[in-house]
């Protein structure tokens, strides 16, 4: 079967399926979990279009104006405590929301599926904040947004991968078009998610209809993962969290995401945001029991959008050494572990609390110790 590119590199953001003229790429999911294209031979014309268009072999270094911030929403707290960190994101959906434009975003569906969806009111705009640690289905959007973008103004917020492809697939910028990429840790398996979902509503026997990665009933920088189910609700702190484990431990991430090629130097959103982890290192006045936003300002276009939001927002100048320092992921890959390949066969026959205990590294009980004294002074220090 012919590649578009290597499948160990391939990101899986749709950009050559949604660029086909004739429609002869799929996406098909692989043993893994994992979505990549597949041409149908009897439908290709061999244009090449499709090996043009895709980010990966196509990938340029561009210039970045890497202005940093590090700041939160002015907000009720209420408010912040549904976003991940400091709800900077939803200051510019309103923007874009209040000017009749199209927010895309991540959202979870009725059987607990991560789709890219399309909003155009505010009151639908809860569906798309908060983290999700697994990659996102796009299916058709970017065919959607090409079709809209010279009529509406249109926000989308993704993983820098996904930025990209639909940079790529567009061809060109276009002055409707707002992009904010996620600090991107790396996207593990649908396949890995959708199994431990199944085994929490067979264990419980009861239907999750929420699934939420980062409450911060527990803090904004301990926080943790609570299920709600149609009968009752469980929270667990995400360092004790089996899936959070896992993902973590980068055992199940996407190949590509082991050598991405996305990083601080090659970003093509306007936008970057993620939580400042390390804010009381750095700026101890700025620390918020309910989060803190780190946002980098890549284009002109992010640099006018800051200035609209600047007012609602508590926020101070921050350098981009700062904000990499709590979020290594910025500047390098996880390294591929070496039992990769055996942790994907055992993901067909084994419990996900069986997998969590194999490929984990187990934690000292000295460390475990260190780690709540550490949690304690961080709540002293913010009740102080």
């Amino acid at each position: 079967m012919e590649e578009i590119v290597e499948k160990n590199k391939c990101t899986g953001c749709t950009a050559c399926m949604n660029i086909c003229p004739k429609h002869a790429i799929s996406m098909v999911e692989d043993e893994e979990g994992f979505k990549h294209p597949v041409i149908d031979q009897d439908k290709c014309i061999n244009c090449g279009l499709c090996k043009r268009t895709c980010p990966v072999l196509n990938t340029t270094s561009n210039k970045s104006l890497n202005k940093c911030y590090v700041a939160y929403n002015k907000d009720k707290e209420s408010t912040l405590n549904k976003a991940s960190s400091g709800n900077i994101f939803e200051l510019v959906a309103k923007k874009v929301l209040n000017n009749k434009g199209i927010v895309i975003g991540a959202s979870f569906d009725k059987d607990n599926k991560l789709n890219h969806i399309a909003i155009d009111n505010i009151k639908d705009l809860d569906k798309l904040k908060g983290s999700k640690y697994l990659q996102s289905n796009l299916d058709n959007i970017f065919t959607y947004i090409k079709e809209n973008i010279n009529d509406k103004k249109i926000l989308f917020v993704g993983t820098p991968c996904q930025v990209a492809g639909l940079k790529a697939n567009l061809k060109k910028d276009y002055d409707n078009l707002i992009t904010i990429d996620l600090v991107c840790h790396g996207v593990p398996s649908p396949k890995l998610f959708a199994k431990y979902i199944k085994e929490l509503e067979i264990e419980n026997n009861d239907k999750i209809i929420n699934y939420n990665f980062r409450d911060k009933v527990s803090g904004w920088d301990t926080y943790s993962n609570t299920i709600t189910f149609k009968n009752k609700r469980i929270t667990e702190l995400h360092s004790n969290n089996k899936y959070m484990k896992l993902f973590l431990s980068d055992i199940a991430l996407r190949e590509s995401c082991y050598d991405c090629n996305f990083k601080i130097g090659n970003k093509y959103s306007d936008i970057t945001l993620g939580d400042f982890w390390g804010v009381n290192k750095y700026y101890p006045d700025m620390y918020n029991k309910s989060g803190v936003s780190a946002i980098i300002i890549n284009t002109e276009k992010g640099k006018n959008i800051f200035v609209s939001i600047k007012d609602d927002i508590i926020y101070k100048d921050c350098q981009l050494d700062e904000i990499i320092s709590g979020n290594p992921s910025l500047r390098i890959s996880g390294s591929y572990p070496n039992k990769r390949n055996e942790f994907f066969k055992d993901l067909e026959i084994n419990t996900i609390s069986d997998l969590s205990s194999k490929y984990v590294k187990k934690v000292s009980l000295f460390k475990k110790l260190i780690n709540k004294g550490k949690r304690i002074i961080k709540k002293v220090i913010s009740k102080g």
